[in-house]
């Protein structure tokens, strides 16, 4: 048996598990056939240790490390920003960062900001804006917005979420025609008053999390462009509190937390 060790953390209830991978053992003892297969035995709640997704901190010949982050599905995404608050404050632990600077992932270089805890990612702007568009899903019609931020999102605005499944209508649009080949993130947005209180399916976990960082920053976008907020956003999630800020480029910050550390055994 060979120990994976582990750290989790959580970003307003989005919670990862971060491998140090920087000297190659995980990718020694997984290869990259079965890597999507332990991720997630890792990942599942009953076979491992449970959570949103993995992060593997590795290696970057111009960057301090690289950020590689996977579902908990097993499939590989190109970003995910509450992961990335929390592998920023954990290589910020391991000595590896300063308060300020940029970390290497999929998308591109990613800035951040370290402070009291909390930390802010700066991204570029989003990508295949699409706004006021609309389809429909068992005769109902669905108003929608969509862009990038690094992975997709449809951003729908509702009055009450206590007339709509989250789960239920999420699912149907992450996998509508419209959508294909890749699907989406499904964000259900609801203006209150100079803020925004965000529930996200999201693709990959094929369910709702408490939080999902571009979630909340692609819908604090599309607000600030229907004219129904300011930047800066306060966006609420089911996990806690986030602003959004919505310059020349994108900002999210956040507070992160450790839960705890582990160790996986693999044979």
């Amino acid at each position: 048996m060979k120990p994976i060790f582990f750290t989790k953390m959580e970003g307003t209830g989005n919670n990862f598990l971060i491998i140090d991978n920087r000297n190659g053992y995980l990718t020694v003892n997984v290869t990259d056939e079965s890597i999507a297969e332990f991720v997630k035995k890792l990942a599942d709640s009953q076979l491992g240790a449970g959570s949103d997704g993995v992060i593997l901190l590795e290696q970057s010949a111009e960057f301090p490390f690289e950020m590689r982050y996977f579902n908990r599905d097993g499939s590989e995404a190109v970003a995910c920003l509450n992961g990335a608050r929390c592998v920023v404050s954990y290589a910020f632990r391991l000595g590896l960062l300063k308060d300020k600077g940029k970390v290497a992932s999929a998308s591109g270089p990613l800035g951040y900001y370290y402070r009291d805890e909390a930390v802010s990612i700066e991204v570029a702007p989003p990508v295949d804006v699409r706004l006021n568009f609309s389809f429909t899903i068992a005769r109902k019609k669905y108003n929608a917005n969509f862009l990038r931020v690094g992975v997709p999102h449809c951003v729908i605005f509702v009055d009450d979420f206590k007339k709509i499944d989250v789960k239920k209508v999420g699912e149907a649009i992450r996998k509508h025609k419209t959508f294909k080949p890749e699907g989406t993130n499904v964000d259900f947005v609801k203006i209150e008053k100079d803020s925004i209180f965000v529930r996200t399916y999201e693709r990959g976990v094929e369910d709702e999390t408490l939080s999902c960082g571009s979630g909340a920053l692609a819908s604090a976008y599309i607000a600030t462009k229907l004219f129904m907020v300011q930047s800066p956003v306060g966006c609420k999630t089911k996990g806690g509190d986030m602003v959004a800020t919505i310059k020349d480029k994108l900002y999210l910050e956040g507070p992160v937390k450790y839960v705890y550390d582990g160790v996986y055994y693999i044979e």
